[in-house]
């Protein structure tokens, strides 16, 4: 694949990459529908498109992660896949697998794309059997919000956000307040009822308690003692009155309306809350268990397989520039950029929303990823239907307990894993 590659490499780089007078478009299929990233996002596209000289145009599509996983694997089927995809780390091993994904070290090579300085775990995620095909640029840790006028109206200093399990029941409890009929009129955190907030809180749990998701035999290791603690947590804060369940699974909209003081999510919320007027703050995730961790992933860009050659370089031409302007994406959609160019433009460090995003950036020592595993997008699904999702939801609500879901979750991961 290497020879075949640098071959096709060498032709396109004698017939030269697109010009203002042959422009070209470059189909990007990615998932950044959270909040209003596709808006922000679409802007970046659009500064693309008018600042570049080679007459490259930017052709995106947003699909929510589960529909983008779907067309991904058709459109590649059909002969038709998007030139560049937008996802996560943790689904390339499966694209991969499948054929989907392009190997792209010599285009990395033509383009001068240098990776020096991005986390060693961010690397070894982007390469499959010593090759590239992902090119990293962000981590989006779960942190800590807080809703700073709740915070002082409960006599709490928001100068000091807690950074244990305890200090935060301590604020969650005194930032609830019940009126007159016991009814809570606000909640001290917006924990919502399963969702995928649900389970990265989970996962955060599980690696506190010191736990895994996989054992030695690649199998679910959620029969663990940290998976029953970790899960315990999740049911005894529903239970305890200080935590809202949302409107529906995985709502968030208490902390959104000022009806909670705290929640736990990524920083792609920072752009909502502070343009909305929200007084926030931003903290690392408190230790609830043995040691600190968070849940995190990264977005990466990939190149496609196609029927024909003649893109690859405008593709990764877009790829290069994307990565070393990520700052502005990182600041309108709400991630942490890994390229240390990225960090270092002025449009990141001198942006009135660095401070939100701090906390972000110190805890990315602590971030700990899903397994990258061929079943990923099966396994981590982001519907309903996820055995981790149902599972995690039926224990807050009640309906199982904390061993039966479990076994369950174990049964219906080991079920997908096994499934060929």
């Amino acid at each position: 694949m290497r020879k075949v590659l640098s071959v096709i490499l060498l032709m396109l780089l004698l017939s030269g990459a697109a010009t203002a007078q042959d422009a070209v478009t470059v189909t990007l299929m990615h998932g950044w529908t959270g909040a209003d990233n596709t808006e922000m996002l679409n802007t970046v596209f659009d500064r693309f498109n008018s600042e570049n000289e080679d007459g490259i145009v930017i052709e995106p599509t947003a699909l929510g992660w589960d529909d983008l996983f779907t067309q991904l694997t058709l459109t590649a089927a059909t002969g038709n896949p998007p030139d560049v995809v937008m996802f996560h780390n943790t689904e390339v091993t499966e694209f991969v697998r499948k054929g989907v994904l392009l190997p792209v070290d010599d285009l990395m090579a033509a383009t001068g794309i240098d990776l020096t300085g991005v986390p060693e775990n961010v690397i070894e995620l982007s390469m499959i059997d010593g090759e590239f095909y992902c090119l990293p640029g962000d981590l989006h840790p779960m942190n800590l919000y807080y809703n700073v006028d709740l915070v002082e109206a409960a006599g709490l200093d928001p100068d000091s956000p807690p950074t244990t399990g305890a200090e935060f029941m301590a604020w969650a409890e005194a930032m609830t307040i019940t009126d007159d009929d016991g009814m809570v009129t606000q909640y001290g955190v917006d924990q919502p009822l399963g969702g995928s907030i649900g389970r990265w809180f989970f996962h955060t749990l599980l690696y506190q308690f010191g736990g895994s998701w996989l054992g030695e035999d690649g199998l679910s290791a959620v029969d663990s003692e940290a998976a029953h603690q970790a899960l315990q947590y999740l049911v005894d804060l529903q239970a305890s009155g200080v935590s809202s369940q949302g409107s529906g699974v995985g709502d968030i909209s208490s902390f959104q309306n000022e009806r909670a003081g705290m929640v736990l999510v990524g920083p792609w919320m920072v752009n909502s809350y502070v343009r909305e007027g929200k007084n926030i703050g931003t903290a690392v995730m408190p230790t609830f268990g043995n040691v600190p961790a968070t849940w995190t992933n990264t977005h990466c860009l990939a190149l496609t397989v196609q029927e024909s050659d003649a893109n690859y370089l405008n593709s990764m031409n877009v790829v290069k520039w994307f990565l070393e302007n990520y700052a502005e994406p990182g600041i309108k959609v709400g991630i942490v950029p890994v390229l240390p160019v990225a960090l270092a433009d002025p449009f990141w460090t001198d942006h009135e929303f660095a401070q939100y995003y701090a906390p972000f950036v110190e805890s990315l020592a602590i971030s700990v990823m899903e397994p990258a595993i061929e079943k990923y997008t099966s396994v981590f699904a982001f519907g309903g239907q996820s055995p981790i999702l149902r599972n995690i939801e039926a224990a807050q609500a009640g309906d199982k307990s904390v061993e039966e879901a479990l076994a369950d979750m174990k049964a219906g991961i080991d079920e997908l894993l096994l499934d060929e």
